[in-house]
């Protein structure tokens, strides 16, 4: 769990930089990234019920920060 908010909390700040510095270097190298997902989604369509599964994560320097900074802190608990 604190692994996840620290990727969170990461890629909270890496928006916020890209917000506060659009266009700069910060913006390049804290807020660009990969996105690996499902895009577009896949839908299944059984006739009587249709499901649709898909999803994407984004991943950044900040979120990748954070996701160590979680991972450390979990491990000096």
């Amino acid at each position: 769990m604190i692994i996840i908010l620290g990727a969170l909390i990461g890629a909270a700040l890496g928006e916020l930089i890209a917000y506060l510095f659009p266009g700069g270097i910060l913006d390049r190298i804290f807020s660009r990234g990969i996105s690996p997902g499902l895009d577009p989604p896949a839908t299944l369509d059984l006739r009587i019920v249709s499901l649709t599964f898909g999803f994407i994560v984004r991943i950044n320097l900040a979120s990748l920060l954070g996701l160590l900074l979680g991972a450390y802190i979990y491990k000096q608990l």
